[in-house]
């Protein structure tokens, strides 16, 4: 199971879906999608909005789809929207390493998105905002935020076998 945003296809190059869910806002920008099913079936999907990220949480069988214009999940194997949320205030998602939940952030909140889409957002120990998602280290998921109010710049690692931060470097 894979999925990777793309630019806009050659028209028949691929099956496709558009994913136009009656949003209260319609975006005249949109963004595509490229799937691969787990039994290697490609098709692409196409989504109202900038791209921002893609995460594949592959043991709950779930593909997160996060525009400027809304979040999506996805059952890839059927092309259907399992939960969508059009006026979302997640900025950045991520699957764990387990690829059993997503890690998310809004403007100022890291937290998790279980399987049935409950968010559970971690208490910490500064208020932050800016929140940017890096590479994982085996559990541990790079960040970057700014604590505020005096706006320093930090880098660390998300733990995510204890869902604590680990601070690196501040500016």
């Amino acid at each position: 199971m894979n999925a990777e945003f793309i630019n806009q296809p050659i028209s028949g190059a691929y099956e496709e879906k558009t994913f136009d869910l009656n949003a209260l806002s319609k975006s005249p920008i949109w963004s595509w999608a490229k799937f691969i099913t787990n039994n290697g079936k490609e098709w692409v999907g196409a989504f109202p909005g900038e791209p921002k990220k893609i995460a594949v949480a592959e043991k709950i069988n779930q593909v997160a789809v996060l525009t400027s214009d809304g979040l999506y999940i996805l059952d890839i194997e059927k092309r259907e929207v399992l939960f969508y949320d059009e006026q979302t205030d997640l900025q950045i998602i991520a699957e764990t390493p387990t690829k059993e939940k997503f890690v998310v952030a809004d403007y100022c909140q890291i937290g998790t998105m279980d399987k049935n889409f409950n968010i559970t957002f971690f208490e910490l120990e500064y208020d932050i905002e800016n929140v940017e998602f890096g590479a994982y280290d085996g559990n541990k998921l790079e960040v970057s935020f700014a604590i505020m109010p005096n706006y320093y710049i930090v880098n660390g690692f998300l733990d995510t076998t204890n869902w604590r931060i680990e601070l690196y470097y501040k500016s």
